[in-house]
């Protein structure tokens, strides 16, 4: 690694996302008192800070450390796709019309005796939700090898999106027939695979050398495909000035946070 973090620092900031994916499952609890409104507008505001993120930063530095960077970058869009459909395309409630979303990402519907989801199903979006939380533990660390602004930016990114994942997560088990802890622990498993993902790319760059380069491109494909492809089609469904506000706040937010940064801590 040309700038190491501490172990310190990049435990931290996994344990504190893998934390959000908890925080999600959780609010399955309470999923009653979310009013729908709100599940979208921080749908809408997520998606617009992680493309900005993804394009403005992440691109740019993978392109520079790594030749094979359009390559890795369609292999991270790919591998988001690729677990979608073949791990969570059948995790949908049967019989029951979506609303937006995916179960990766988006907000599972649910409906008063609906049809549950077959354990099997449920445990293939969780084999696909998993993978997907291991890289955003590895790009965290990734990202602060390449600098402490791009790092900080990664880690605010995956951060928004990991409290809807471990919403998703828990609401793909209950919809299964799972005890509510057993939903909630099957959120805190993500968090725990996005905590061994920054370990594992830590002990992985100290031993093999550096790895970032890749491991960033990697994570831009699939910080693309969450936002451009799951989270901002599906609260584009939703017209009205509030959601489209909130869109260009996460943007402008993301812009703003990539100028501060870069100008006051190192590239």
């Amino acid at each position: 690694m040309e700038n190491p973090p501490s172990l310190t620092l990049a435990l931290l900031l996994g344990a504190l996302a893998a934390a959000s994916n908890l925080a999600g499952g959780l609010l399955t609890l309470l999923r009653p008192a979310i009013k729908k409104g709100r599940q979208t507008l921080a749908l809408a505001f997520s998606g617009g800070f992680l493309l900005s993120v993804a394009v403005l930063n992440i691109l740019p530095e993978s392109l520079r450390r790594e030749p094979r960077a359009p390559m890795l970058i369609l292999l991270g869009y790919f591998l988001v796709y690729l677990s979608e459909h073949l791990f969570a395309g059948h995790a949908h409630h049967e019989n029951t019309p979506e609303h937006g979303g995916h179960p990766l990402i988006g907000v599972l519907p649910h409906h008063d005796g609906h049809i549950p989801i077959h354990p099997g199903a449920a445990a293939a979006a969780t084999a696909g939700l998993t993978l997907h939380s291991f890289f955003d533990g590895a790009s965290i660390t990734a990202a602060l090898a390449a600098g402490p602004s791009l790092g900080w930016l990664t880690f605010f990114a995956v951060l928004l999106h990991k409290l809807p994942e471990g919403f998703s997560q828990a609401s793909i088990s209950l919809a299964s027939r799972a005890s509510r802890f057993r939903a909630v622990a099957a959120a805190a498993g993500l968090g725990l695979a996005c905590l061994l993902g920054s370990l594992a790319t830590f002990v992985a760059a100290r031993t093999f050398g550096s790895l970032e380069g890749p491991i960033l491109a990697v994570a831009c494909g699939m910080f693309l495909h969450i936002s451009a492809t799951d989270l901002l089609p599906t609260t584009a469904r939703i017209r009205g000035m509030a959601t489209l506000l909130t869109t260009v706040a996460g943007f402008a937010l993301a812009a703003t946070a990539s100028a501060l940064l870069r100008r006051f801590l190192p590239i």
